[in-house]
């Protein structure tokens, strides 16, 4: 119970935005972050400057697509209210996601249940919040949701599978274009159903551009579907997949989804959504984590880091994202060795990577992760009474001002930093490397 009670005292005084002087580098509040720990604990750096400008660049580069963002990419309170003052929507999966977003405060119709396999009560629960907006993509879920929610507002949910997708989803998701979407649209007007609109997700993790375009007009397929049943759909929901650290690919996604609204909804009336996540906030959060050991075998280091596979890193193993890692410090000794890094866990199989050339690390050096926003706090498990680790949510003062964060209800703590003196607390690119898991689930 005392180690429960730490980890939630821990927790409870994160609540708050930190705000330093103008252009501080996450890196120089790191370093001073672990001059003043008690604890040698991994933690993270949320980086609110960072979701407000990828919240900003998306509403330039998709200017008619309304972003819900996903609430399983990163479920903080304190993003999620950030995000819904600068007017961002929600995507949600479970009454437990509705839950959080009602206890913002955010008005049921800017929430979408965006699940097509529901749980009955949780059906009945969002219809009895005026959520109405929900997706389908088979017969039974249909039926259920017309008679747990009789006036469902419901988009049925197309499969398309990007071929070079990370993880596809349409073996669980998604009904075909070409032999089932006829057959539940007439369904939906024989149980007069609300249909008002099609989703799709193209898959995680797709870098095929053409993908995004044939999904929008297979949709437009769907919507002709419809209207030969007297439906006038209303919404397409062009789903997620969207890169969180490559702003170049972000933008060609965007010219190229935007070409294709403009070939096939050009009806400005049809109202364009999407389900952001780990765009709005991968590159929001740094980890910081710490050498607890190591061993030098064969002329090789092997070190032992206080996160691992069963907490931050288990992304990797889910989406298969990469993990950009430096040492807070330059090293002493510039002379690289094949390393192999090890989770905090005693599960043998919590090893992240071998064969990695670093230089030589000593016990109690820092390694800092970036582009950790995105499902590492949903997917972190508590083996061995390893928890979620701190947060630290920072700001400066001209975001203040530039976004009106004053303007809401923020408990904020002001730190002024003086200028970094020791460049070894700067980032050196020599030692930046980019690693993903030896294995993938």
């Amino acid at each position: 119970f005392s180690v429960l009670r730490e980890y939630c005292k821990m927790n409870s005084e994160s609540e708050s935005i930190e705000v330093y002087n103008n252009d501080t580098t996450v890196n120089k509040i790191i370093a001073e972050k672990v001059r003043h720990l008690h604890h040698i604990e991994p933690f993270f750096i949320c980086d609110i400057r960072e979701v407000l400008r990828k919240c900003s660049l998306w509403a330039e580069l998709f200017p008619r697509v309304k972003p819900f963002y996903a609430v399983k990419a990163n479920s903080s309170r304190l993003v999620l209210k950030v995000m819904a003052d600068f007017g961002i929507n929600f995507d949600c999966a479970s009454k437990y996601e509705i839950d959080l977003a009602l206890s913002l405060g955010i008005p049921p119709k800017r929430i979408i249940y965006a699940h097509s396999i529901k749980t009955s009560s949780y059906i009945k629960y969002a219809s009895d919040a005026d959520i109405k907006l929900m997706t389908f993509d088979n017969e039974e879920e249909l039926r259920k949701m017309k008679r747990l929610c009789p006036d469902v507002q419901a988009i049925i949910r197309i499969k398309y599978d990007a071929k070079n997708a990370f993880l596809k989803l349409g073996e669980k998701f998604g009904c075909n274009v070409e032999n089932e979407a006829d057959e539940l649209i007439n369904l939906a007007q024989s149980l007069c159903v609300n249909l008002v609109g099609v989703s799709f997700h193209i898959g995680v993790g797709c870098t095929d551009l053409p993908s995004f375009y044939n999904a929008i007009k297979s949709a437009r397929i769907v919507f002709d579907i419809a209207k030969r049943y007297g439906y006038d759909l209303r919404i397409l929901d062009i789903g997620g997949g969207f890169p969180g650290a490559d702003d170049v690919l972000l933008k060609q996604i965007a010219l190229t989804v935007n070409n294709a609204l403009d070939m096939y909804f050009s009806d400005q009336s049809i109202q364009i959504i999407a389900e952001p996540g780990t765009v709005l906030v991968d590159s929001a959060f740094t980890l910081a984590c710490n050498v607890i050991s190591r061993k030098f075998k064969s002329n090789k280091w092997i070190y032992y880091i206080n996160d691992g596979l069963h907490g931050s890193f288990h992304k990797g193993l889910i989406v298969g994202s990469p993990f950009t890692m430096y040492p807070l410090k330059i090293p002493s000794h510039k002379e690289l060795y094949s390393s192999t890094i090890f989770g905090v866990t005693c599960g043998a199989k919590d090893k992240l990577i071998e064969n990695l050339t670093l230089p030589s690390l000593e016990i109690d050096d820092w390694l800092i992760l970036k582009n950790m926003g995105a499902y590492s706090l949903g997917l972190h498990t508590s083996m061995n009474g390893f928890f979620v680790p701190r947060m630290f949510y920072v700001t400066d003062f001209n975001n203040l001002t530039r976004y009106g964060l004053s303007e809401f209800n923020y408990k904020f703590t002001k730190t002024i930093l003086k200028e970094a003196t020791d460049d070894r607390t700067n980032l050196n690119e020599e030692f930046r490397v980019t690693f993903c898991l030896d294995f993938i689930l």
